[in-house]
This record gives structure tokens, sequence and C-alpha cells, in this order.
């Protein structure tokens, strides 16, 4: 019969650290597998305390279950910590404690296994919760029971943690009267499974009325039927809402005020350029002049003012049709211009479906500032993923300064702005498609590209396609109209 191998060769075959403490914590025996997994000799470690190589930050709580079990107080559960290796590296053991009455072995056995594959990315996103200003909740389906929230819960809502543990919609208590019965509708939905999406506000103690955005979600268990939780966050949207308050004023003094009074002043100048000859009639005729120009202006004003105002998401958009669409426009009201359209069938831009006010923009620029018959040639081209319209126009070039200010090249102060607002719209219709806009000069005159995404690149990354966009914008859409049902205060 063949001897049985001796105790020793059997733990150094094991796939588990063994170590040997006494009641000091200091290192008595150690097997072959923590050389393989710290990279020590064990001369390196028999006699030091193993205190000494855990990690700073998790020492005390180490020291806190080694203390309960040779007490014999603590429970012989499993723990995690980080331990430094030979290379002055960390690794993340999960580790047994035992005490000599379980084992029969003179000291305390430290059975570990390294679990650092497991437990890092575990760790950076419990590093990533903590850090958000967002407030990350799980509940059970029903709402009787907390089973998450992060730290940004009391800066949020202004109530300890705690308090949500102990009566979990105790959150409801800080919802705005008015919102309350809309945010317990929405409960509701989630419970039954449906995804919501939903702003409303809360008073904290502090008696700050703060806007929130809280899009959830419900979560199913195995038979992916029954909603076992519900989970999502909550984002504090507060400086949104009085941004879009702002614009909401801005809005009104342009639409009406501004508008009514300019109105007044150009049929004041024809008035007076009707009763009247020579220099009153210049000089009314440049009233009347300026007068429409401001006007203009508004109007504009008022289109970026609404483009800034409204959510959605960039979509698929044909780009052939809305640029022939654009230059038909123009030509109708500028006939004696010469136009040229190049464009390639089928080319798709992902955009929002301003974009067709951008390309009309530019166009009417090229025509407006012209100093002779204007010629404006538009090219479409689709490469590397991105669609470019480029305008090509016979005009003075565009100041330097109003270029590099729009671009971001340059910051805007009173020695360097820009003038009008139609260059400010295409900016931002391509900044909101995703894209951006790009000045250059040729031989007599400008380039103005606006570089957007292109759909045929995304709809190959996406099985949904094209189809699938548009069906998530149409999504977003109508949880845009949920998110609207109150009117911001």
């Amino acid at each position: 019969m063949t001897d049985p191998p001796e105790t020793e060769t059997l733990l150094d075959l094991a796939g588990e650290a063994v170590v040997v403490i006494d009641e000091e914590g200091t290192v008595r025996y150690l097997n072959a597998t923590v050389t393989d997994i710290l990279g020590f000799q064990p001369d390196d470690l028999v006699g030091e305390s193993v205190f000494k190589f855990v990690h700073p930050d998790d020492e005390p709580r180490v020291e806190r279950v080694f203390a309960g079990v040779v007490a014999g107080t603590s429970p012989n559960e499993p723990f995690e910590y980080r331990c430094e290796t030979a290379d002055g590296d960390w690794v993340w053991l999960r580790s047994d404690l035992y005490p000599p009455s379980r084992t029969g072995v003179g000291g305390y056995v430290l059975s570990s296994r390294n679990v650092t594959e497991e437990v890092e990315p575990i760790r950076r996103l419990e590093t990533i919760v903590s850090k958000s200003p967002d407030v990350l909740w799980m509940f059970d389906a029903d709402w009787s029971e907390l089973l998450f929230v992060n730290d940004s819960f009391e800066a949020v809502f202004g109530l300890p943690p705690d308090s949500l543990r102990e009566r979990p919609r105790r959150f409801l208590d800080v919802v705005h009267p008015d919102d309350r019965s809309r945010v317990e509708r929405a409960m509701a939905r989630l419970s039954a499974g449906e995804t919501v999406h939903i702003d409303y506000r809360i008073e904290p103690s502090d008696g700050e009325t703060k806007w929130l955005r809280v899009p959830g979600e419900p979560v199913y268990g195995d038979d992916d039927e029954t909603v076992v939780a519900v989970s999502g966050f909550a984002r504090d949207v507060t400086d949104e809402y009085r941004r879009n308050r702002q614009l909401a004023v801005m809005d009104n003094l342009l639409r009406h005020t501004i508008r009514n009074d300019m109105n007044v002043v150009i049929g004041t100048a024809e008035r007076i350029a009707d009763r009247t000859t020579g220099g009153p009639e210049t000089d009314a005729e440049t009233i009347r002049h300026v007068a429409a120009e401001l006007l203009e202006t508004a109007e504009k004003q008022r289109d970026v003012i609404d483009l800034l105002s409204e959510g959605g998401s960039p979509r698929p958009v044909p780009v052939e049709s809305i640029v022939s669409e654009a230059v038909d426009r123009v030509r109708a009201r500028e006939p004696s211009g010469e136009f040229d359209v190049a464009c390639a069938d089928g080319v798709t831009a992902l955009a929002i479906p301003e974009l067709r006010h951008a390309v009309e923009e530019l166009v009417e620029n090229a025509v407006e500032h012209a100093e002779s018959a204007p010629a404006v040639r538009v090219e479409v081209t689709a490469e590397e993923g991105r669609v470019a319209i480029e305008v090509r126009d016979t005009c003075p070039p565009i100041p330097t300064e109003q270029r590099r200010v729009i671009t971001d090249a340059w910051e805007m102060n009173h020695l360097r702005h820009t003038v009008g607002m139609g260059l400010w719209l295409v900016y931002w219709i391509a900044e909101r498609s995703g894209g951006h806009l790009e000045f250059d000069t040729h031989s007599n005159g400008n380039v103005v590209t606006i570089a957007v995404p292109s759909a045929r690149e995304t709809a190959s990354e996406n099985v949904d396609g094209p189809t699938g966009a548009t069906a998530t914008t149409e999504a977003e859409a109508t949880d845009s109209d949920r998110r609207n049902e109150v009117t911001p205060e």
C-alpha cells in the first residue's frame, strides 16, 4: 500500500493560501500558494505581523475581525481586503479565519483566495456610484423596502438615508404638493413593469425648490415576467429649468415687445417717406431699413430660443431633399441668382430636423451679402462616418472675429463679438446634431461647412437601423411630453 502524502505536501498543492498565525497576528506557517499569490518567499513572512501587509484602509476592519475571532464573539464569515505583494502591488483576498477549536491546529488558520478579477470591477463601480452627484436608488417592487441608495440622496433631498430605510416612501414628503400625485402614478406604472421618465419638484428642508429628472426601470426576476424591484436615478436639473424660464422671458420680449415696437417704427418711417422728399425721405428710408434688420434679427433670435428650449435627439434626415428644398425657397426669392447643387442619392445624416433651417440660412447669407449677382454652390459629401454640407459663396470674407468666436477658437468679449444671429443658429443646430461648423475661403468668397454624423454609419452599428433610431426619438418625444406636464414656476 502506498504511503499517504504528508499534510504539508497537500497544503502546498491546495489552490488557497493557508497561513497560521498566533494570537498576536504573527505568521508562524504558510504554504507554497502564498508565494504563488503574493510573490513572497516563506522566510520573508514567517515572524512578521500579518497586518503589516494589509492595505492601510482595510487594516482596522481586518484587525476587528481577527480580534472578534480570538474573543470568540465574531461569526466566522468570509471577509475581503487588499494585501500587498512582493512587487508593491495590491491584490484582493477573500479569507476565512478559523480558531484552533475548529482545526486542532496550534494557531489561527487564515485560508485565502485571490479574488482581484472579481472584486476590482465591483469596487470601481462602487467608487463611481459614491462620487456621483445623481441619486442612484433601488426599491422592491411595491416600494416597501429600500434596497440601495447612494450618499447623494441627503445632498439632493435634504433627508438622511436612514430615514428612507426606515420608511421607504419618506421621499414623497418633500415632493411639491402639486406634483405628488403625478409622482405616485409614475411609481405605480414602474411597479407594473413600465419604464418611466418624469420631471418633478421637491422642497427640501432648506426651503429651496428643486427640479429633478427621474428615469426609472423595472427589474424582472428569473422568469422575465415578474417585477421584483424598481431602480433608477434622480438628477438635479434646476439650473436647466431656470435657464428655460429665462429663455421664455426673452422669447416673450422678442415675440411681442421688440417686434411690435419695430413694426411701429417701420410704419412711421414709411408714412414719413410718403409725405416728404429729399433728405427726410432718405432718413426715413434709413430708419425703415435698420428697423427691418432689427426685426429680422429678433425673428432669428426667436428661432435660436426655440432651438435651445426644445428637447429631442438626432434622427435620420434625408440630406438631398432638405438641400434642394432650401435652395428652391431662396431661388424663389432671388431668381437672378446662380445656384448649383451637387448631392449623391440617398445621403442620410444623423441630425436634428432643424438641419433644413441651417442649410437655408447659409444659402440666404450667400445671396444677401453678395456684392454682385449671387452665385451659390451647395455640395454634399459623405465619407468616414460623416456628412459634410458645403456652401460656397462669392461674398466678402466673413470677418475673422466672427468665425473664431462662433467656432469657440476665441472667447467672446467687448472686443471680440459677432453681429447677427444667423450663424449662431447654424452653429447650434450643428452642435445639437453632434457635429460642428467649419469656415474656409476660396479665391473669391467663403466656404461654410456643416459636418454632422452619417446615419448610414450609425445604422450599420445598430441592428435596428434608421427605423430603430426614429422609434427611439419618438419615445423620447413621449417622455418629453410627460416631463412638461408641469409648467416651471
